[in-house]
């Protein structure tokens, strides 16, 4: 093994024999003998140093040990590898994973390493290009940075031994993308290498090549996209010589579609152009003379060509599975119809942002995923995008020439000016703002509990009457117990003269008679645990806090009450509806989710505030007018708000011009008699 030393431009070769000891074997030139003791002497003790490192290699630092016999590296091998890399390698991504499996495998490479360069000069955070070594940045980070910044300082190759692992190296070198000696760095490749098999030297050698490897590879990518603006810009020159020959849109959509579709290598070209604000009309198909618009294969193109319009950018189909777009529906759908593998759609702007129409071509699979392609066809369409608005507006129609006669009247002083007034007047009419429909409303709880009688019995007491306010489980009435304590005393009379005849008939060993007093008992029994029952519910509770709408029984005390009768109706003060009534004629105008005023005349100085939640399907008759009911909820944490308190409310519908606000049931009315 040998190992090359410099210092202060004295350089060596030291050789290490067999007992470990290295020896100095080449001095300057090539000389065999050292003239500078002192210099041979830190040689020597370098060396030395060196030569220990070795003995004790670090398992984590070892990434392979060749086994087969006749392990050698091939200098041309290695380049052979990097160009094909070059021409296989369609991202630097893929470049970079290619340039790392051809160095471990042509090396004693541990780990590669990439540091990319900011725009400040500054190398960002490293990134692992091999698969191995994961937990070695770790281990040499401090000594990495180092080399870095020197690389970064001489933009050279610079090389240093690990410190503290034996037959270990750092070797890293600068990446430039273009030529010239202030071209800024792009990249700083890092590789650890074990020196065991190879000289650092070759080291050195083999991350230059790396290096030069992704330089040229930049600049092959620089010349493609030269070579395609190039044939783009000869190619766009030709179809606007074409173009400078047409008279008519029509020749001139025709001249794009068939040029289009010889120099781009497609299936079929379609155009479409817009026609007023909103409308795309299909103008052109190539290698067709007449385009039939009312054909299923036309409203198929324009459906797909309108996609391409709302997209306002490129759309390819097939998609990749990552991938979603709203228009692949309809790209697939001309595909399929046309017996295409793929369509590629693009829209026609001009350089101020103007959108013209679109431009949809049918392709092969691959020319749709190479970029290549997609580049060049970008640049034509784009470039030819100008010279057609040229001469779309040198054929403009009757509608555009009306137009530009009137931009030329309104331009003398009095037309302005009488416009200008009219326009202030028209255009107050045109303010928009909210329209208010007036209703009468009416406010109703929102819940309502009914307390029914539980049972046949007498109506002892009333404690409430309508109006009380009653809390949860207040007492609101007690029914007369006298009546079932009487009749349950009867039973339980009857139920031990049953039990006493039971147990004579057992006595007697009369088997019938006790079984007959042994139903006899339950009965009686059944009957005495439903008095004793109704006996505990002689209480009437209100089951919900709120206000007593209806149940005044002071004057029925002491009457019957049958079982499941109304008592008394109680409802909720939390929260209240407010029912409007919207006028038949109004109901158009209105719907749910919209805001409402509500002003009561118990409170002519507040309102109240609200959106309505539901409108009833059915009208009713309120005062003789057929309305709409509308509800809507209002909060009541002051309790102010009664059942039937009257007002009337505002609903703020959508916003209308101030004119439409003000004449709009007029000339509704007109319209009605007139057509009556």
């Amino acid at each position: 093994a040998t190992t090359r030393i410099s210092i202060d431009g004295f350089a060596a070769v030291t050789q290490k024999p067999e007992n470990n000891t290295p020896k100095i074997v080449a001095g300057p030139g090539g000389s065999t003998g050292v003239d500078d003791q002192a210099k041979a002497s830190t040689l020597q003790a370098v060396a030395s140093n060196i030569t220990s490192q070795t003995t004790s290699v670090s398992s984590e630092l070892k990434r392979r040990t060749p086994e087969a016999p006749g392990y050698r590296f091939s200098d041309q091998r290695v380049t052979q590898h990097l160009n094909v890399a070059i021409d296989s390698s369609k991202t630097i991504d893929v470049l970079l994973g290619n340039i790392s499996r051809i160095v471990t495998d042509q090396s004693d490479c541990l780990v590669l390493w990439g540091c990319q360069v900011n725009q400040h000069g500054d190398c960002g955070a490293p990134h692992q290009l091999t698969q191995e070594g994961g937990q070695l940045w770790s281990v040499v980070e401090d000594h990495a940075n180092e080399i870095i910044k020197r690389v970064m300082r001489t933009r050279q190759i610079c090389s240093s031994p690990l410190r503290s692992k034996s037959e270990s190296h750092l070797v890293a070198g600068p990446v430039v993308t273009a030529a010239g000696s202030d071209a800024p760095v792009y990249m700083v490749l890092v590789g650890c290498f074990s020196s065991e098999q190879q000289s650092v030297l070759r080291q050195q050698w083999l991350i230059g090549l790396v290096s030069q490897t992704i330089s040229r590879w930049h600049q092959h990518k620089s010349l493609e996209t030269l070579e395609v603006k190039t044939k783009s810009l000869h190619d766009t020159i030709g179809l606007v010589h074409a173009l400078d020959r047409t008279e008519s849109v029509s020749d001139a959509s025709m001249v794009v579609v068939n040029n289009l579709r010889r120099l781009c290598n497609a299936e079929q070209v379609s155009l479409a152009l817009f026609e007023g604000a909103k409308d795309v009309r299909l103008k052109a198909i190539s290698d067709v003379e007449k385009v039939d618009l009312n054909s299923e294969s036309s409203k198929i193109m324009l459906n797909a060509l309108s996609q391409s319009v709302a997209a306002n950018q490129i759309v390819k189909f097939p998609i990749k599975e990552d991938e979603h777009s709203p228009a692949a529906l309809a790209l697939d759908k001309y595909c399929k119809s046309n017996s295409i593998e793929g369509c590629v759609g693009l829209p026609l702007m001009t350089e101020d942002g103007r959108t013209l129409g679109a431009i949809l071509v049918g392709v092969k699979e691959s020319q749709v995923e190479d970029e290549k392609y997609n580049d060049y066809l970008q640049r034509v369409v784009a470039l030819s995008s100008g010279h057609l608005d040229v001469v779309l507006r040198a054929n403009q129609g009757v509608r555009e020439l009306l137009s530009k006669r009137w931009r030329t009247f309104r331009k003398s002083k009095l037309t302005k000016t009488i416009c200008l007034i009219a326009a202030c007047l028209a255009g107050l009419m045109f303010v928009p703002l909210p329209y208010r429909v007036g209703c009468d409303c009416e406010i109703q709880p929102v819940l309502r509990r009914y307390i029914a009688a539980p049972y046949d019995g007498i109506l002892e007491k009333s404690y409430v009457e309508s109006g009380n306010i009653v809390e949860l489980d207040q007492l609101v009435a007690r029914l007369d117990g006298s009546q079932l304590r009487i009749e349950l005393s009867g039973l339980r009379a009857e139920l031990a003269g049953a039990k006493k005849r039971r147990d004579s008939a057992l006595a007697q060993g009369e088997v019938a008679p006790s079984q007959i007093a042994r139903s006899e008992m339950k009965r009686h029994q059944s009957k005495i645990e439903i008095l004793e029952k109704q006996l505990t519910n002689l209480e009437v509770r209100s089951p919900v806090g709120g206000i007593v709408v209806s149940g005044d029984l002071e004057k029925v005390e002491g009457a019957p009450v049958e079982m499941g009768k109304t008592l008394f109706e109680i409802a909720p003060l939390d929260g209240m509806l407010a029912e409007i009534g919207i006028p038949e004629s109004e109901i158009q105008y209105v719907e749910a989710g919209m805001p409402v005023t509500i002003k009561l005349n118990a409170f002519p100085f507040k309102t109240w505030d609200g959106t309505i939640e539901k409108i009833h399907p059915r009208t009713e008759i309120v005062a003789d007018d057929s309305v709409f009911i509308a509800q809507v909820r209002l909060p009541n944490k002051e309790n102010q708000l009664r059942p039937g308190m009257k007002g009337a409310a505002k609903i703020k519908s959508r916003y209308s011009p101030i004119g439409w606000n003000l004449f709009h049931q007029s000339w509704e009315s007109v319209r009605y008699w007139l057509v009556w």
